[in-house]
């Protein structure tokens, strides 16, 4: 019997973290000509919607609501700040030039 709680516990945190975090990544990936200062707002936006999908798709009367609620913003949020970071930080890298033979230095000139 506890084990079947366990997994009833385990496929209600998949149920309830996968669609937010596929919500927040899709987000990142569609939204990349918006500026940081655009996407950020939005990105909380649309973790409260992920979330408050939860109180229309749950009964009222039912007692896990609030931890889905809770969980899919949450999951959201991280999705997509894990998104705009990564992306963040391709675009700041630094870019050095390719050496063409390492090992290689320029010969001597005459002096």
């Amino acid at each position: 019997m506890i084990i079947f709680l366990l997994v009833f516990l385990a496929v209600g945190l998949l149920l309830a973290v996968a669609p937010g975090g596929a919500v927040g990544y899709f987000f990142v990936a569609v939204s990349r000509r918006l500026s940081l200062a655009a996407r950020i707002p939005l990105l909380l936006v649309l973790a409260a919607g992920a979330g408050g999908m939860w109180l229309t798709l749950m009964g009222d009367a039912n007692s896990w609501r609030p931890t889905a609620v809770a969980l899919s913003f949450i999951s959201t949020l991280i999705s997509g700040t894990i998104s705009l970071a990564h992306e963040a930080g391709k675009k700041r890298a630094r870019h050095l030039p390719a050496v063409a033979w390492p090992g290689w230095y320029p010969p001597a000139g005459r002096r």
